[in-house]
């Protein structure tokens, strides 16, 4: 059944007329799970993020563009003036990486969303922030989607493709997992795509590039600010890591 019905919109405004607050909000239709996000702003530091409009339409490009060429996007079933829908796209692999209930099919989470990322970069696209949290990962149809695209700020020079790599491997060491496993399969998968170690090798000229910016971590990550902890740790991954 075509969900872009009357019924399916009129339940949308009814559950934003419920939630009249909310920037994100859960709904079922029919038996799926669904989505709502909303033109609105999420309370941070505008240091960090754009305002609620510009972050909406980067975000709003950047899916409508990326799906055009590849399925990493969230799938949009309804469109509005000041949201979008989107289908349910599985676990973020944030929660995947705690659940013992995963199993060993971690790894092969971990690598299909490392391999992804290369792919997106190949394509000449990038997220702007692919945190864990912002990656899903759908069992059933074994897919990898990246949410929230909506991260366009930088604050060091880079390119796009590098500071996604980096990034990416910091927001695992902010996890402070005991083993690296679910890191070093990611990378695999990453440098499994073809032309992807070009980027690799860049993200390496990058930590040279700014070693004073690292030096510095290193030296206060005794403090353990998790941030500033994850980053020297993710230089040191990096600077040692060996295929």
């Amino acid at each position: 059944m075509d969900i872009h019905t009357a019924a399916f919109e009129s339940e949308v405004k009814k559950q934003i007329h419920a939630h009249p607050a909310s920037r994100i909000q859960s709904f079922c239709w029919q038996g799926e799970s669904y989505f709502i996000k909303r033109c609105l702003s999420n309370g941070r530091n505008r240091f960090a993020k754009n305002d609620a409009v510009t972050a909406f339409l980067i975000e709003a490009y950047k899916i409508t563009a990326v799906n055009s060429r590849l399925p990493l996007a969230p799938h949009i079933v309804l469109w509005g003036p000041d949201y979008f829908v989107m289908k349910d796209c599985g676990q973020p692999l944030q929660r995947i990486a705690k659940n013992n209930a995963w199993g060993s099919l971690r790894q092969h989470v971990f690598f299909e969303a490392g391999k992804s990322l290369a792919r997106l970069h190949q394509a000449g696209f990038h997220h702007g922030r692919p945190a864990l949290r912002d990656i899903a990962y759908d069992k059933i149809s074994d897919t990898i989607t990246f949410l929230d695209w909506e991260n366009e700020k930088i604050f060091v020079k880079a390119s796009p493709a590098v500071l996604d790599l980096f990034l990416f491997i910091h927001s695992c060491f902010r996890e402070e997992w005991d083993t690296t496993q679910w890191i070093d399969e990611a990378v695999r998968g990453y440098l499994s795509v073809d032309g992807s170690t070009e980027v690799w090798n860049k993200l390496r000229e990058f930590i040279n590039q700014h070693a004073v910016l690292f030096a510095v971590c290193h030296c206060t990550s005794v403090f353990h600010w998790i941030d500033v902890a994850a980053a020297d740790n993710a230089r040191h991954y990096i600077e040692s890591y060996t295929r």
